[in-house]
């Protein structure tokens, strides 16, 4: 099911890891240099950005979440998360494995990521930019549904604004 974006983010991967080792083979100060650098950077920050989505698929995955597989293969993300048909228990789980992955990716960037490299710096920064559109954007709605008692709907998917169930517990 998931196969052609597996193949999709293995490719931007390679690619970027391609791009990262020719920038180190260019000449510095070069506009070439230049363009390969900021490349590999942005590369490097799409990556972290596929992983942050994984982190969100294999937690639905987990949790056994009804979702919509991504129809195109350009498509940003992965899936649309029905919150007709999921728990609240669900959605959070679900949330907290992107966050999961982002926290990943924020600590490994600023671990490994050579700040002496036009690349690493371009990198960073651009991991971080989406470490803090995590926190603007799904936050909000991680919060409205742990202080809630519904599941928020994403946008993505098209059923109603709220809803969710919430399963008998005994």
């Amino acid at each position: 099911m998931f196969r052609r974006f597996v193949i999709r983010d293995v490719s931007i991967l390679l690619l970027t890891i391609g791009l990262w080792l020719f920038s180190l083979e260019t000449e510095p100060g070069t506009t070439l240099a230049s363009v390969v650098s900021i490349s590999a950077g942005v590369g490097a920050a799409v990556c972290a950005y596929n992983f942050h989505e994984w982190g969100h698929l294999v937690a639905a995955r987990m949790t056994d979440s009804v979702f919509t597989p991504a129809r195109r293969v350009i498509s940003p993300f992965l899936f649309s998360y029905d919150a007709e048909h999921n728990t609240r228990r669900q959605f959070l789980l679900m949330s907290l494995g992107g966050f999961a992955a982002t926290a990943i990716f924020v600590v490994a960037f600023l671990l490994w990521m050579p700040q002496d490299q036009q690349a690493g710096r371009v990198a960073l920064r651009g991991g971080l930019i989406l470490a803090s559109l995590t926190v603007i954007i799904e936050f909000p709605i991680f919060f409205r549904a742990l202080l809630g008692n519904t599941v928020p709907r994403t946008g993505l998917f098209k059923g109603p604004t709220v809803g969710g169930r919430q399963k008998n517990t005994p």
